[in-house]
């Protein structure tokens, strides 16, 4: 326990969607799909797949090698630690709202890790379908699922986000005053501010957030962030 108590200035910080071990969940499971294969390593087939297309049928296979398997189970491990640990920082930054929407930027902040957290969970799973045997369809499940849920996510957001900007001005206009100026600098969409120690700031313009760049956990979270996406963009279009 931190001991800090939530007080109007400092409401009690977000806890991970679940809490800690559900979040760690996925790794958990990883560590255990690598032991089973340890212990059944001879039993595996000599080619597994590592590519579906999109009606849900491997077309790509690479021969089982140690390298290969801990590469496959590798790369989603890290990318889950990746995705746990951007979900937490998202919820450790003080909040950046007005007083009387920060409830609504809490909930936007806890909808967003969630998503981030279920992601998680679906990649996870992934290396399964290289090393289990499991159905021809059991691919497709997956990615209607897993499609459902990100979906289902981005409504949320959106739906939140409209909520907290509306949150936003209302205290801003009951409050009989425009948005303080903090000493921050725009460039476009870029936000600079060393004297804010925050990672996210509203955006100014439209709903949700954006990173302070001036804070270099911003650049390190950026690089992960497209380094991730040029990964999963390669693997689709293999």
């Amino acid at each position: 326990m931190s001991g800090l108590e939530p007080t109007p200035n400092r409401p009690r910080a977000l806890r991970l969607p679940g809490g800690w071990l559900t979040a760690l969940i996925p790794l958990i499971w990883l560590a255990g799909l690598g032991a089973w294969v340890a212990l059944r390593w001879a039993q595996l087939p000599a080619l597994i797949p590592i590519h579906w297309n999109l009606t849900g049928l491997p077309d790509f296979w690479v021969r089982r090698t140690p390298s290969v398997v801990l590469s496959v189970i590798g790369t989603m491990g890290g990318l889950c630690l990746v995705f746990i640990a951007l979900a937490w920082l998202m919820l450790q930054q003080p909040p950046q709202a007005a007083r009387g929407s920060v409830a609504a930027e809490r909930r936007f902040r806890w909808q967003t890790a969630l998503l981030i957290v279920a992601s998680a969970w679906f990649l996870a799973f992934t290396p399964a379908f290289s090393l289990l045997p499991l159905p021809l369809g059991a691919f497709r499940v997956w990615m209607a699922l897993f499609a459902a849920t990100l979906i289902t996510g981005a409504v949320a957001l959106v739906r939140s986000g409209v909520l907290m900007y509306r949150s936003q001005h209302t205290a801003e206009a009951g409050a009989g005053r425009p948005q303080e100026d903090d000493g921050g600098r725009w460039y476009g969409p870029l936000y600079f501010n060393r004297r804010r120690r925050g990672l996210l700031v509203p955006k100014r313009f439209g709903v949700g957030h954006t990173f302070n760049f001036a804070n270099p956990w911003a650049w390190v979270l950026l690089a992960v962030l497209i380094g991730a996406a040029i990964a999963l963009a390669r693997l689709a279009h293999r």
